[in-house]
């Protein structure tokens, strides 16, 4: 009886095995990851200017022409001004006017009386000049922004030329270089690619 039930448990084991080795073997096809991508953080955005800074010793001065045309309604760029190392000074000393600064961009009135100067440049009665709420500038970089109550706020990121300058003063009145890249941004109206040519004054 013993041996009949030895045979039987011995049976069993081997039935059971039967039935493992014979189960097909099932293939794990991985899903859809189910934890989302991790965003990239959002980049800084970059600090406002703030502040006046210019390098000392660097004679910029002199009047930047565009290329093209600056228009916003009748109001059109004539100029980005930068004047002279006393007149930064000045400025960055607290001695400042409503009228004038070393840096800012002028603007002539289209809709106003129209004359011409003794250049025969043809100059309008009413301009407008945009002075600066703040400014960076040295070794070419050039930065500003300012604001007026009827263009809004006015901001210009520029590059210019040093050899270039160089070359245009050697050159004289009349030298038609590129000397001052720079995007600007009137209001709400961008103007991406602007090039400017120097002119020294009278």
């Amino acid at each position: 009886m013993r041996h009949l039930w030895t045979v039987a448990a011995v049976a069993m084991v081997l039935a059971g095995c039967d039935q493992k080795t014979s189960a097909p073997a099932q293939m794990v096809t991985p899903g859809p990851a189910s934890i989302a991508p991790v965003a990239p953080p959002p980049a800084a955005p970059s600090a406002p200017l703030t502040g006046f800074t210019h390098v000392k010793g660097e004679d910029l001065f002199g009047y930047y022409i565009p290329n093209t045309e600056v228009k916003i309604g009748d109001l059109k760029l004539d100029h980005v001004h930068i004047g002279s190392e006393a007149e930064f000074a000045q400025w960055e000393g607290g001695d400042r006017t409503t009228t004038y600064a070393p840096i800012m961009l002028e603007f002539s009135d289209l809709a106003s009386a129209k004359s011409e100067n003794e250049l025969g440049q043809t100059v309008y009665a009413h301009t407008i000049r945009v002075l600066p709420t703040a400014y960076k500038l040295g070794a070419g970089d050039l930065r500003f922004t300012g604001t007026d109550p009827t263009l809004g706020a006015v901001q210009l990121d520029g590059m210019i030329d040093m050899a270039a300058l160089t070359r245009a003063r050697a050159a004289g009145p009349g030298a038609q270089e590129t000397i001052l890249r720079t995007a600007l941004l009137i209001g709400a109206t961008p103007f991406k690619t602007l090039s400017f040519n120097w002119f020294g004054g009278d």
